[in-house]
């Protein structure tokens, strides 16, 4: 009795569980797939980028999850179809010839603030549409895959 009320309060206040539900992480996340993270504390909060992490999202009660490309004082810019943060390529879609008339946005990311994406920038609704994400959005980062057995434990 007194492990399982350990174990409980241990998983409510430090671990949650997270399910997949989109494409916007494939192909290193998918649909149906399971993760355990570590919830936001604290103690927690130096997020880095490459970090995968999830959210609140600020429309909705349901949570998300996404990879942290920048952080405060970082500098985004979307060039058409490429994106760079302080002045690196980080990503560039394929196929997708630039112009000299291209859209270019930038977002200067403030303290308390992070720049997320999904890894399948083509379906991921992320900060290229919504701007930078406040930490108290982030309910935690994902670590440790559960589901498919197959591809348990594999890095993400």
């Amino acid at each position: 009795m007194l492990i399982r009320l350990f174990a409980s309060i241990f998983s409510k206040l430090f671990i949650g569980i997270i399910r997949i539900n989109n494409y916007s992480m494939v192909p290193n996340l998918s649909p149906g797939e399971y993760f355990l993270y570590e919830k936001q504390s604290v103690f927690l909060s130096n997020y880095r980028a490459g970090d995968v992490v999830v959210i609140q999202t600020s429309h909705s009660d349901k949570r998300t999850i996404k990879r942290v490309i920048a952080v405060e004082t970082d500098l985004v810019e979307v060039i058409g179809s490429s994106i760079v943060v302080n002045g690196k390529h980080i990503l560039k879609q394929e196929g997708n010839l630039e112009s000299s008339n291209q859209t270019i946005q930038k977002w200067n990311v403030e303290s308390g603030e992070l720049f997320v994406l999904g890894d399948n920038s083509e379906f991921s609704v992320d900060s290229r549409i919504y701007g930078s994400i406040n930490v108290n959005l982030v309910k935690g980062r994902a670590w440790f895959r559960l589901w498919p057995f197959n591809r348990f434990g594999q890095r993400f």
